[in-house]
């Protein structure tokens, strides 16, 4: 009997696993259209090369079709908060131009967090010229070269959101100045932001090379961040199903291990 109700959890929890699992893989899943969110002299055409095939959508509401969405400088960022955040909780991707990750923050999180200064060789490229925390899963699975200090493009220093956002990662930087933050990732629910400081809406540089489009279809096809793969099972602890699953399942394990021990008692 205590077997069948170990077997009854474990399968409950498993479940429950691969319930979650699904939702995931759902959330990351390929999406008909890339979104531009406000005018860009480069076309969306621009901003990719090899991935999809996309339908290319100017729109700044993005919705459960949309696999990406980029925010030029002089997009309407005010009132979209919440249909952002809705969106990037559904598994979606927002990547942000020169002079507005800081501002597209602001919107969907409700801080006030001023621009830093301003810098960089205003080249277009989006790469970084300098890579931050390196061993991040984001640039093992993107090993992609920097920029050449002297080919980078500019933007507004994200160092003083980073600083004050722990669950911001800084991942690029200026090669001049390491301090001076130009890329960093926000992940939220099943999907991410990209902090991304480049002006990459320009045509400086046309078209990109290949290591400054593979660094943009890192960002378009990125799922949630991804780790090591673990030893054991992971357990999605923000499901409140599995919590419970696995909570019944050590309750069962606590409950036969006193019996045999109580039994062992008796025997002695």
């Amino acid at each position: 009997m205590i077997v069948g109700r170990r077997i009854a959890a474990l399968a409950l929890v498993g479940a429950h696993l691969s319930f979650a699992g699904t939702a995931f893989a759902q959330a990351c899943a390929n999406r008909a259209d890339l979104l531009l969110c406000g005018s860009s002299d480069r076309p969306l055409s621009g901003l990719y090369s090899g991935i999809g095939p996309f339908n290319e959508v100017a729109s700044c509401a993005p919705n459960a079709n949309s696999q990406a969405m980029f925010v030029s400088r002089n997009a309407t960022i005010a009132g979209n908060g919440a249909a952002w955040l809705a969106y990037l909780n559904g598994g979606g991707r927002i990547i942000t131009e020169y002079s507005n990750g800081t501002a597209v923050y602001n919107e969907i999180y409700g801080t006030a967090y001023p621009d830093g200064g301003q810098a960089g060789g205003c080249d277009d490229n989006p790469m970084p010229s300098a890579k931050l925390n390196p061993t991040d899963a984001f640039w093992v699975a993107n090993p992609i070269p920097v920029t050449a200090p002297s080919d980078e493009g500019c933007g507004f220093d994200l160092a003083g959101l980073v600083s004050g956002e722990p669950s911001v990662t800084p991942l690029g930087a200026r090669d001049e100045d390491t301090s001076f933050v130009t890329f960093a990732r926000k992940p939220q629910g099943g999907g991410t932001l990209f902090l991304l400081e480049a002006d990459w809406q320009d045509t400086e540089t046309v078209p990109f090379d290949a290591n400054n489009f593979a660094f943009l279809n890192a960002l378009v096809t990125s799922c949630a961040v991804s780790v090591a793969p673990p030893e054991s099972v992971p357990v999605p602890v923000d499901h409140p199903l599995a919590i419970g699953g696995l909570a019944a399942l050590i309750a069962l394990f606590g409950a036969g291990f006193a019996r045999l021990r109580r039994s062992r008692s008796r025997a002695g």
